[in-house]
């Protein structure tokens, strides 16, 4: 609280978070919000990775996914339960569920999915930042998720951006600032965080709505310039170079 007071300007990541230091008596004439956002010249449509299906043998298969940190905070063991009733499911047989990276509930999870026997489920460790964009492109859709608690209400997850710029649909399971982004761009799908049913009920409707899908796509590519980091470091700088100009700190 010293370096807020003291601090000439002060960038927060959330507009939750600027809410947060005003409470607590910092002026908000002094935070200014840059959010995270996406390398468009990194992250952009492309085509299923053809080998790369090939090699999991899933051609024709509706493809969800999960990227990032498989640790205590992201409840991913609703994933799994989902995947569990979809399998038993006339329309969710085909349905299976990418899982890429690392964390310290991985081998939690590997564990379940092998005691409830989902062979619609693969795990795949951490892939070089190079090699990330051709497991996006495999998604029909990704599944954001965190627990359901009210610090995880102030967050965004920054793999949002990323699926913007691939034009890939989300099912966003973290309630408050970014599920407000899902839905005021149109670019998913909110479910309650930790509510499997809403989490089957998500993917089947995706799966079935081709149309649904197509308009939640459109919608990422576009919202995606609006978190371009390019054009988010140049609202970084003008608050640089305005500190800068009125001869830095208080």
């Amino acid at each position: 609280m010293f370096l807020y007071r003291r601090a000439a300007r002060i960038v927060s990541v959330t507009h939750a978070f600027r809410q947060t230091l005003m409470r607590r008596g910092i002026d908000g004439g002094k935070i200014d919000v840059v959010t995270n956002g996406v390398d468009i010249g990194r992250f952009s449509p492309r085509p299923k990775d053809a080998a790369l299906e090939a090699a999991l043998g899933w051609q024709g298969c509706f493809v969800a996914g999960y990227i990032g940190t498989h640790g205590l905070a992201h409840g991913l063991d609703t994933l799994l339960q989902a995947m569990h009733r979809l399998a038993e499911h006339p329309e969710g047989r085909d349905v299976r569920l990418l899982m890429v990276g690392d964390g310290a509930r991985k081998a939690h999870l590997q564990a379940e999915a092998q005691r409830l026997g989902l062979g619609n489920v693969r795990f795949v460790d951490t892939v070089p930042k190079a090699e990330v964009a051709r497991y996006w492109s495999l998604l029909d859709v990704s599944i954001i998720h965190l627990q359901r608690t009210e610090l995880f209400t102030t967050v965004i997850p920054s793999k949002l951006f990323e699926c913007m710029g691939m034009g890939i649909p989300v099912l966003h399971g973290v309630a408050g600032e970014s599920a407000d982004i899902v839905r005021r761009e149109g670019v998913g799908v909110v479910f309650e965080p930790e509510n499997v049913q809403e989490l089957v009920d998500g993917l089947l409707e995706l799966k079935r709505d081709v149309a649904l899908r197509a308009s939640l796509r459109q919608a990422g590519l576009k919202a995606a310039g609006h978190y371009d980091r390019r054009a988010l470091a140049q609202r970084m700088l003008g608050v640089l170079r305005d500190v800068a100009g009125a001869g830095g700190g208080a």
